[in-house]
Parts: C-alpha cells; sequence; structure tokens
C-alpha cells in the first residue's frame, strides 16, 4: 500500500513539473516574441516651421515606422532621396504611415521635395545606427 501511495505521488509530481516547466517555456516564448517583434512608431509632424523633430534616429536592420502628420496649411511630403523612400503627398490636416527597414548605416537627408520646396526648415536629418 506505501509502495502505491509513493508511486501515485510521483506521478503526481512528476505531472507538476512538466506543466510548470511548460508554462514557463510559452511565458518565455511570448516574452522574447514580444520584445523582437515590437516596431517603434516615431511621429514627425509637418508644419509651418518645417519638420519637428528634425532629426531621426533609427537602427539598421530593424523595422522602423514613421507617422507623418502634416499640420501645415500647404501639401508636403516626406522623402529621403538616397534611400528612395517617399510618403504619399499629405493635404493639410492629412497623415500617413511610412515604414521601411534601413539596411546601410549612415546620415541621410530627408525634405519635402513638393515642388517649391525644399524651404528653409522642411529639411531633416535621418541617422540609420
Amino acid at each position: 500500500m506505501y509502495f502505491d501511495r509513493s508511486r501515485q505521488l510521483r506521478y503526481a509530481l512528476i505531472a507538476l513539473i512538466a506543466i510548470a516547466t511548460l508554462l514557463a517555456l510559452h511565458h518565455y516564448n511570448r516574452a522574447y516574441a514580444a520584445v523582437h517583434t515590437e516596431q517603434r512608431t516615431q511621429t514627425v509632424t509637418i508644419s509651418s516651421a518645417g519638420f519637428l523633430p528634425s532629426r531621426i534616429a533609427v537602427r539598421a536592420g530593424e523595422p522602423a515606422s514613421l507617422m507623418i502628420v502634416n499640420t501645415d496649411v500647404k501639401p508636403h511630403n516626406l522623402a529621403i532621396p538616397a534611400l528612395h523612400i517617399k510618403s504619399i503627398e499629405l493635404m493639410p490636416s492629412q497623415s500617413t504611415i511610412l515604414q521601411f527597414t534601413p539596411s546601410t548605416k549612415g546620415q541621410f537627408t530627408f525634405v519635402s521635395d513638393i515642388p517649391g520646396y525644399p524651404e528653409t526648415g522642411y529639411q531633416g536629418l535621418l541617422i540609420i545606427e
């Protein structure tokens, strides 16, 4: 009888350890996936004063997401000519999301290249680290 009871306890303990291990692995995988798939969106406002902020930093090889918001009274866009990246033309009060994955480290100028620009202030610097 003692032998049967210890066997039952052993099986219960093995099952408990297996469940705890599976839960720990599940939690670790979810936390790992959340950290490595998180994409940070940076907001760039185009106003009568130009781009705010005028410097943006992203990491090479990681997805970048820029929310471009035009608060000026004129149409604008955001273009990074050296990387061949360009947003759509934004009318006043419009916004868009520009997504890309930079592969080259360096500093690149971004502008509003709608005809008549870039005016003073309608230029910025993208830093890819």
